[in-house]
């Protein structure tokens, strides 16, 4: 089963701290999760920290280009994303977003 309205563009939003989050796609679903994770981590040469996956919350910290964010599952809507956890992996948020649309950093 596939996330409701799908819209797999990605999109960066401002946190209410003020740090990036990417939105990779919503076309994801509670069950697929985990192994789309994994392929976004290994495509950006990432590595997964600690893993929370519980009944109600799936949260993975991570590492990538040497800055640590959340990647997480979401519910409301339904969506995958990767939250910087501070304002130094902006930078990232922005050159992962250039390559998953295809632009050049």
């Amino acid at each position: 089963m596939k996330g409701h309205n799908v819209e797999t563009a990605p999109r960066i939003r401002t946190m209410a701290s003020g740090n990036l989050s990417l939105l990779i796609t919503e076309d994801v679903s509670w069950e697929s999760f985990p192994d789309q994770a994994q392929s976004f981590i290994d495509r950006f040469g990432g590595k997964v920290i600690e893993r929370i996956d519980t009944p109600v919350e799936r949260m993975w910290t991570v590492t990538i280009k040497g800055c640590k964010f959340w990647l997480s599952f979401e519910d409301l809507p339904w969506g995958m994303s990767l939250d910087s956890k501070s304002s130094r992996c902006n930078s990232v948020v922005r050159e992962l977003y250039s390559a998953l649309v295809g632009r050049d950093t």
